[in-house]
């Protein structure tokens, strides 16, 4: 998936699909910082939040309540001007994940 930048082209993306520590803000699931790679990022704008609780790619005749997806995605920018895709995963309540999906690279 490529989102759109400031000039409405697509953005290139680097794949990364990798957990992340994500430090949230005290009073909602958004990010203030995450940790990637060993390097702390400062979350300073969350350009877009959503939920994602589809099917994915599963056929309609396989698509159940109980294989949905439960997961609410970020496309943030962090301090060095660098935009990511975060998700945060909490089909398991008890303990969520965070995935760091993707890097934007504007062309």
């Amino acid at each position: 998936m490529s989102l759109a930048g400031n000039d409405g082209a697509p953005d290139m993306d680097e794949l990364i699909g990798e957990t992340v520590e994500v430090e949230r803000a005290p009073d909602s699931p958004r990010p203030v910082r995450f940790r990637w790679r060993g390097e702390s990022r400062e979350v300073v704008e969350v350009l877009r939040e959503w939920v994602d609780a589809g099917h994915g790619d599963l056929p309609p005749h396989s698509r159940r309540w109980y294989n949905r997806r439960h997961r609410r995605g970020f496309d943030v920018r962090d301090a060095k001007g660098e935009r990511f895709i975060l998700f945060l995963d909490y089909s398991h309540r008890e303990h969520p994940t965070w995935f760091l999906a993707r890097r934007v690279i504007a062309p």
